[in-house]
């Protein structure tokens, strides 16, 4: 029940590439054994304590925020949800929930007194993406300094123009002509969800998409499809557990994901954008662009400098902790009916993360609207 739990929650966020996260007291409790609603004003947000169970320091943080908090604590330790939790999730059996506590009253505390309450002092801040701290220097220091960060860096190579960026992209993927081509996308292949929890999962995936926003993406499960979509307006998933409506965030991250032109007609997505560095993805360099989103998102895209092609997107996922990066890699184009499209896409925000490896892509099929739209229960 528990592995079942944690992969229905991954995989509704791995669809919009958002999640609604497994939490130190986690959501699943809430819907376990739910806490009876306190009185708040109209309108007003509740907290984390008058929506979850056993919530001992983050009170009054907004219950919103509570996932996010959870995500980057997660990180910070490179550990999943269960290094601390065990079901019921609100129980306090494990040693390191109870020490977490005392963590993070520490690391307020030090914010407080030294860095006029500003989140100098987080979780990573010794952590470092690992379980445990350490607190002596490494024995090659002496021999092997790090870097000195104070020398200054050197001068970048003389950069292209956002518009030669931009434009070589365009043609390198077919063109605008191609593109404007375009009315639907299926895209068949298997879809591989890690979360430092259970063992990485494969359920084979078809993700059908119509221009300009619909979207449909059926994960096949020997115990039962797994569906989500959403029609122009309305997103819904439906699996084994029921049907249901999507609403609030995960609704506008859906709207934002079904975007069909989103990294095609890239001028349109981001209004503003300007060439800041070239740096190295993997063994080869790639132009780095600012890019601000028409929803006002900063994004850092990663365009290769002798293909043309995006192989690289970024964002800073902030939360009430800290920001923690989200990367979505693109890889593999091929070329469909005159338009290179990426045959597989690495997403990754610690610690979940998915890899999608088609098989196949087909352009302009015929695709009936009514598989979008909710069904009557």
């Amino acid at each position: 029940m528990l592995e079942r739990r944690c992969i229905r929650l991954v995989t509704a966020v791995l669809l919009a590439a958002a999640f609604g996260l497994l939490a130190i007291e986690s959501r699943t409790a809430a819907l376990d054994s739910p806490t009876p609603p306190a009185q708040q004003k109209p309108g007003e947000e509740k907290t984390a304590e008058q929506v979850y169970q056993n919530i001992q320091v983050l009170n009054g943080l907004p219950a919103s925020d509570l996932d996010g908090v959870m995500e980057f604590m997660s990180a910070s330790m490179g550990v999943g949800c269960t290094h601390c939790h065990t079901n019921p999730w609100a129980s306090d059996v494990k040693s390191t929930k109870l020490a977490t506590r005392k963590m993070i009253v520490m690391t307020r505390n030090l914010n407080k007194e030294s860095f006029s309450g500003n989140p100098a002092i987080t979780c990573y801040t010794c952590h470092r993406g690992q379980h445990n701290t350490e607190p002596q220097p490494p024995i090659d220091i002496a021999v092997s300094p790090a870097p000195d960060a104070t020398l200054p860096a050197n001068r970048s190579a003389a950069l292209p123009s956002i518009g030669e960026v931009i434009e070589r992209y365009i043609r390198a993927i077919g063109g605008d002509a191609m593109i404007e081509k375009l009315t639907t996308r299926v895209a068949r292949g298997a879809e591989t969800t890690t979360n430092r929890m259970t063992p990485p999962l494969t359920l084979p995936i078809e993700i059908t998409q119509a221009a300009p926003g619909k979207l449909l993406i059926i994960r096949s499960d020997p115990r039962g499809a797994a569906v989500e979509g959403f029609d122009g307006g309305k997103g819904w998933t439906k699996d084994v557990g029921g049907q249901r409506e999507m609403t609030g965030k995960e609704l506008a991250v859906t709207k934002r994901e079904a975007d069909f032109f989103r990294y095609l007609k890239i001028k349109e997505t981001y209004p503003r954008m300007r060439v800041l560095a070239k740096e190295k993805i993997g063994d080869r360099e790639a132009y780095v662009v600012g890019a601000t989103s028409r929803d006002d998102d900063r994004e850092r895209l990663y365009f290769d400098s002798q293909s043309g092609l995006l192989v690289r997107r970024y964002v800073s996922f902030k939360t009430a902790f800290g920001s923690i990066p989200e990367v979505m890699d693109f890889e593999d184009y091929r070329e469909v009916s005159g338009v290179k499209l990426p045959f597989t896409i690495k997403w990754s925000r610690p610690p979940f993360g998915f890899v999608r490896k088609f098989s196949e892509i087909r352009v302009n099929e015929v695709v009936d609207d009514a598989r979008f739209e909710q069904r009557a229960r």
